[in-house]
């Protein structure tokens, strides 16, 4: 009885809560894929250029203030605790809006040996004025 007593004075307590960012469906379209999980920190200032990846992108801001521009779609703020998925193939760029580093921790669901990205031209002024464009993955996700 000691050892039992011993045991379940061990054992752990409830676990933490687990809180969903975000689920996209992700199409299995294109053979083998990857993922990689990264963290990128962007200084007050900088962006990624304009640029595409060969599969989804879902990230998630850690600190800071970023723009997120995609083509087709007006511009969003990004503030910590937001998320977004960026579709397949999609040109996007990223800008810290902000006075001290933006990280974000960034999971890719890639092509299997497809490089991580591609540099984009940026997009005419019509798209990034929405003219047309049409997408079924959300864009930006806002904390629960």
């Amino acid at each position: 009885m000691l050892t039992l007593a011993l045991l379940a004075a061990a054992a752990p307590s409830a676990l933490p809560a687990l809180v969903l960012i975000a689920s996209v469906d992700v199409p299995q379209d294109r053979g083998a894929q990857e993922v990689q999980v990264v963290k990128r920190s962007f200084p007050p200032g900088a962006s990624s250029g304009w640029h595409t990846h060969p599969g989804v992108e879902v990230a998630y801001l850690l600190r800071g203030v970023m723009a997120l521009d995609r083509a087709g779609h007006p511009r969003r703020v990004l503030r910590a605790g937001d998320s977004f998925a960026m579709p397949r193939g999609t040109a996007h760029n990223g800008v810290n809006l902000g006075k001290v580093p933006a990280t974000l921790v960034i999971t890719y669901t890639l092509d299997k040996g497809a490089p991580l990205r591609t540099d984009a031209p940026p997009p005419s002024p019509c798209i990034r004025a929405n003219c047309v464009y049409s997408d079924p993955i959300p864009f930006v996700l806002r904390r629960p």
